[in-house]
């Protein structure tokens, strides 16, 4: 009898594991070869050892490289260190990236040429600056999530991009737009890959992050796994 007990539960462990995994399963698909359209370089802030720290890449996700990280120089003024970059913006023309982190107990507006290593400090107490990250409207068209669900709006006609089958929950299930690509023709969205929120929240348990971000061609409706990042701009000639 407790034989039969210990394999029914193990079988119900097994059942519940498949189940919270299968969301992912479904959804993340093979279309690889779609990154080797996407043109241009995006930079962004990926966390490195729990730090925001701002990398670059081409779009193709080829060829990422460390452009700064802040570690070590974001004293706060009480004793401890704050070493994430929480803004920032590449300019093309001058080649220089403007950004956010601690500087001696304040939040600082930095600047950094593209190729060096050490920042320049242009103010300090800013929070807040002009960035330039994907965005949910891009010319004539804008996408909504409603309900877990992501809709492209197009000069007023709206149509579903993907339907999300599942227990919604504001924060933990369900789709979630990031940005349309500068020319128009994808969109990256975040998906939080289980079907109830339970999934999600034991996924949260023993890992560091939940989700992952995808990226979608708006002409044929297939999507691939992208980077995941905090902040991302793309940047196209």
């Amino acid at each position: 009898m407790k034989k039969k007990v210990v394999l029914g539960s193990l079988l119900l462990i097994l059942i519940l594991v498949i189940f919270l995994n299968a969301f992912q399963f479904f959804t993340r698909s093979a279309n690889s070869d779609l990154l080797s359209d996407l043109e241009g370089t995006i930079y962004f802030t990926e966390r490195v050892d729990g730090v925001l720290t701002l990398f670059k890449s081409d779009a193709s996700l080829q060829h990422k490289v460390l452009v700064y990280s802040h570690n070590g120089k974001g004293n706060d003024g009480y004793g401890d260190f704050n070493h994430n970059i929480i803004d920032f913006h590449y300019d093309r023309i001058s080649e220089t990236f403007t950004f956010i982190a601690m500087n001696n107990g304040s939040w600082s507006l930095f600047s950094l040429k593209e190729g060096e290593s050490n920042p320049t400090v242009l103010q300090a107490d800013v929070m807040e600056m002009d960035t330039d990250y994907l965005q949910n409207e891009n010319q004539d068209l804008s996408v909504a999530s409603k309900k877990g669900s992501l809709y492209l709006s197009e000069n007023g006609n709206e149509s579903i991009l993907k339907k999300f089958n599942g227990i919604y929950d504001e924060k933990y299930t369900g789709y979630d737009s990031i940005g349309f690509s500068p020319n128009g023709n994808y969109l990256v969205y975040r998906s939080m890959e289980h079907f109830t929120p339970i999934g999600t929240i034991l996924e949260g348990i023993f890992a560091d992050s939940v989700g992952n971000t995808y990226i979608l061609d708006l002409s044929t409706r297939e999507s691939t796994k992208f980077i995941d990042a905090h902040q991302i701009q793309w940047v196209m000639d």
